[in-house]
């Protein structure tokens, strides 16, 4: 598969942000930012979703399966699509869905799927920046590290479940072929981690590299020379409305540029007990 980056982006601007530590960091940078300014604290990794220029290919859906090995009837990249319109004008919408690595609530910062893990807040741990910098956090069965994505550690997993029932996305599902560590009658959980893997090591989430209509932006929402802060300036992405379920005051960073409005007229939120959004089914 192909690592070729978005327009914009070069391999070496990209890797040349990139901090390591023992959890990993990274930070993107396109041409003309000030590195500097973007080392001196850890990034805040987001998604642009720009719903004009998604295809509805599902490149996103089967990229991710193969980097991430996810199992046999489950998705962590969704799309749902609908037909709108009556014939003979009609048009085919597509939506795009993952995890939305939430930032949490204004209260305590904390997404509902980490704040109801049992082992939060978990063990000690640590987080590098790009200058070095330590910046010290929890992690758990389900936890948020220092540059906002929202990662699962299968192992400290008990698969009791609590943190899909609290996601109001329903992205989150029980992976039928992995046990979970802290208790291994029952199934780990999974999701979408942004391939932390792949950013880690200065290199975009899979999807992002395979999107053929370039729909997939990811960036560091703290480099203001970023091409996902200047899209979120541009099309005013932080003010509420540009992302799913603004009510439930979660603060999501996948921001839509959505002109038509298809957060309102094609996203369904999930019904409780229902697991539907982990599942890609082309009508």
């Amino acid at each position: 598969m192909s690592d070729e980056k978005t327009p914009g982006i070069s391999r070496r601007n990209f890797i040349s942000g990139v901090g390591t530590a023992a959890v990993g960091a990274a930070a993107m940078v396109t041409p003309g930012a000030n590195v500097e300014a973007a080392q001196k604290k850890a990034p805040r990794w987001a998604m642009v979703m720009d719903l004009r220029r998604c295809l509805g290919c599902r490149a996103c859906t089967v990229a991710c399966k193969a980097e991430n090995n996810v199992s046999l009837g489950r998705f962590r990249a969704v799309i749902k699509e609908k037909t709108m319109g009556t014939f003979p004008n009609t048009k085919k919408a597509f939506l795009p869905l993952m995890c939305n690595h939430c930032e949490g609530n204004k209260e305590d910062g904390v997404p509902p799927c980490v704040k109801i893990c049992p082992q939060f807040p978990g063990e000690r741990a640590k987080f590098k920046t790009a200058d070095g910098k330590t910046i010290r956090y929890r992690n758990g069965g389900t936890y948020k590290r220092p540059d906002g994505m929202i990662l699962i550690d299968k192992e400290q997993c008990i698969g009791c479940g609590k943190c899909i029932d609290a996601c109001p996305y329903g992205v989150r599902s029980f992976d039928p072929f992995v046990k979970s560590g802290g208790d291994s009658t029952k199934q780990a959980v999974d999701k979408c981690d942004m391939c932390a893997h792949r950013v880690d090591n200065g290199v975009e989430p899979s999807c992002v590299n395979t999107c053929q209509g370039r729909a997939r932006i990811f960036g560091d929402l703290n480099d203001p020379n970023s091409e996902v802060s200047k899209l979120v300036k541009e099309h005013n992405l932080d003010k509420g409305n540009n992302v799913l379920l603004p009510d439930e005051g979660t603060n999501p960073h996948v921001f839509y540029i959505d002109p038509d409005n298809l957060l309102k007229t094609l996203y369904t939120q999930r019904k409780k007990g229902k697991l539907d959004h982990y599942m890609d089914q082309i009508p």
